[in-house]
């Protein structure tokens, strides 16, 4: 919605910005977020495997747009190092909040809670006019979250440092000028909006851009898309391109279906063969390019709802390779 009203906030990843103040009005705390986070945490099958697969063969980092409680109950269950992820900066405790301006700010929460909100959607770079009700959602949101908005509620939501989809391509080429590695040696395996960005620029770049499981944006800033159940797929795609580069994984993407795979040369024959015992049902590949791209947005946004759900960790990861040999 705020992409039709030309906002200069519509940046995607900056909800949990405006959310904190009205999570402290209800008691949240920074462990109370941790505890959370841990209980609702559920990893899809083969990720931490692949995560450490992956580790292995390049440097690997994570980004996401979760709060950093968030990605310590992630951190801690795969195991990795504090160094290798980013987040959203959100101190939750540093902030007092009266009961006044906590009264306020669940009043305003309530009256948030109970907009409609419809089912229309905005087509990317397509003008459109914004529905009626978007309208109402939008007066509403201006009130609670700028005029409305207590002090104490606006300086926690000012505190808050959201990894927005700008900061998680800035950070990006941080991580490029720190490893000296070109945006042709990297991938990017996301599937948010907030990966939007940075996808675009490996894909430019002619790295590994991956949707996986990916929304509209995701992929519409990526040259190959995946709908699979469990993560392996992109440990395997992830490996042919280091092992061989971006045209090997076209041609791989381009003549996929598990025959192919049981026949195929791969670097690692024992991953390629982990991955036919997971074909029920076997993942899907496209290249976005082949394909009609607003039909695959749609295959892949109903995709990500019936795999993910309403539990969907926001998180990218980004295997950066080392530049290829030869």
């Amino acid at each position: 919605m705020t992409y039709v009203l030309g906002r200069e906030e519509a940046v995607a990843g900056n909800v949990p910005k405006f959310a904190i103040p009205f999570l402290k009005a209800y008691g949240a705390t920074d462990n109370v977020l941790f505890e959370c986070s841990k209980k609702d945490l559920r990893l899809m099958p083969e990720a931490k495997a692949s995560l450490e697969y992956l580790s292995e063969l390049m440097p690997t980092y994570i980004t996401t747009s979760a709060y950093e409680q968030s990605m310590l109950a992630l951190e801690n269950e795969l195991d990795i190092a504090l160094c290798e992820s980013a987040c959203t900066e959100s101190d939750i405790d540093h902030c007092m909040i009266g009961r006044v301006a906590s009264k306020e700010l669940r009043e305003a929460a309530e009256k948030i809670g109970s907009l409609e909100i419809p089912d229309v959607r905005y087509r990317l770079n397509v003008p459109m006019s914004l529905d009626s009700r978007d309208i109402k959602i939008a007066k509403v949101l201006d009130d609670a979250l700028s005029d409305g908005m207590n002090e104490p509620g606006r300086a926690l939501m000012e505190s808050c440092v959201p990894m927005n989809s700008s900061k998680k391509a800035y950070r990006l080429l941080d991580l490029r000028r720190q490893n000296s590695i070109d945006l042709d040696g990297t991938v990017y395996i996301g599937g948010d909006h907030t990966d939007y960005q940075t996808m675009d620029l490996v894909r430019d770049a002619s790295g590994l851009s991956i949707a996986f499981n990916g929304s509209d944006f995701a992929v519409r800033g990526s040259n190959i898309a995946v709908i699979s159940e469990s993560a392996t797929v992109g440990a395997v795609l992830a490996h042919v391109f280091y092992d061989k580069g971006i045209q090997a994984v076209m041609d791989l993407a381009e003549a996929w279906d598990d025959g192919f795979v049981d026949s195929g040369d791969f670097p690692d024959r024992n991953l390629g063969d982990h991955l036919l015992k997971e074909k029920d049902p076997f993942p899907e590949v496209y290249i976005t390019a082949d394909e009609d791209i607003d039909d695959l947005c749609e295959i892949s946004e109903k995709a990500r709802e019936k795999i993910l759900g309403r539990r969907v960790l926001r998180t990218g990861f980004e295997p950066v390779c080392q530049p290829r040999k030869g």
